[in-house]
């Protein structure tokens, strides 16, 4: 049998390679977009700041159709799914490593933001400073500020889990119901298995993305606190039933698809 380790090793190579490419074609844009406001006579010293930031929007989005585009592909080729290795761990293996892909890319988008801040760093506190004298309580201090954060990057990465578990598990279905189904049959059935589906995601990103715009009240109060990590709970349990579910049809009833 195949070990955790090196199976781990050949998957998060081939997802660091990809997610490379992302970051290499990000600073080029970044690099591109800074020299073109020179060009235009419009530089400034927020000019680094802003542009990195519009572009860091597109890049993660980027990455993570590419990453689940690659997650998908995985759990039916051949050169995967005959490797030696319980259906468990595959499975497992592969959502950590997309997973620290995405972490990975996340993390240098954002040394890339507080690099290109620093620039001008010193006008941006002077300006909350000024905030806060003028506003008073009304401007979140510094700590709520980190906490907002901190709980808006929680929440991301359990939609992110989430959505990749959701994915997998509709991408199996599909598969599974289409070995057994005529070809038009199984197309209409798999039609309205993504609207519903489609639905559903909308909705859990809507009452998600409201979880991430009130993160910052909700810590200001003991009761909201809880509710927020019961909401981070359920989410994560519905991602392990998810898991579960897939890894059967992974074992039971999903074939390979050939490479050659």
């Amino acid at each position: 049998m195949t070990s955790f380790k090196d199976f781990f090793k050949i998957l998060m190579g081939q997802k660091f390679r990809q997610m490379n490419f992302v970051l290499l074609i990000n600073i080029i844009a970044i690099a591109v977009s800074v020299l073109w406001t020179l060009i235009n006579g419009d530089f400034n010293n927020n000019t680094f700041f802003q542009v990195a930031l519009s572009w860091s929007f597109i890049v993660m989005l980027w990455a993570f159709l590419r990453i689940t585009v690659t997650h998908e592909s995985i759990y039916t080729r051949d050169s995967y799914r005959l490797v030696p290795i319980s259906d468990t761990k595959f499975y497992c293996i592969n959502l950590l490593t997309s997973f620290i892909a995405m972490a990975y890319v996340a993390v240098v988008e954002f040394v890339i933001g507080a690099a290109t801040a620093a620039i001008n760093w010193q006008e941006y506190v002077d300006s909350f400073n000024m905030m806060r004298m003028m506003y008073g309580t009304r401007v979140p201090d510094a700590g709520m500020i980190v906490e907002s954060l901190l709980s808006m990057a929680l929440v991301m990465m359990v939609v992110t889990i989430l959505a990749w578990t959701t994915v997998s598990l509709i991408h199996l279905l599909t598969r599974a119901g289409s070995n057994f189904m005529p070809y038009r049959r199984s197309r209409i059935i798999n039609f309205v298995l993504y609207v519903v589906v489609i639905y559903i995601v909308l909705r859990v990103v809507g009452f998600m993305m409201n979880l991430v715009m009130n993160s910052t009240d909700m810590f200001g109060n003991s009761s909201d606190v809880w509710h927020f990590v019961l909401y981070i709970v359920g989410f994560l349990v519905v991602s392990a039933i998810e898991a579960v579910l897939s890894v059967y049809l992974m074992n039971r009833w999903v074939e390979t698809v050939s490479e050659s």
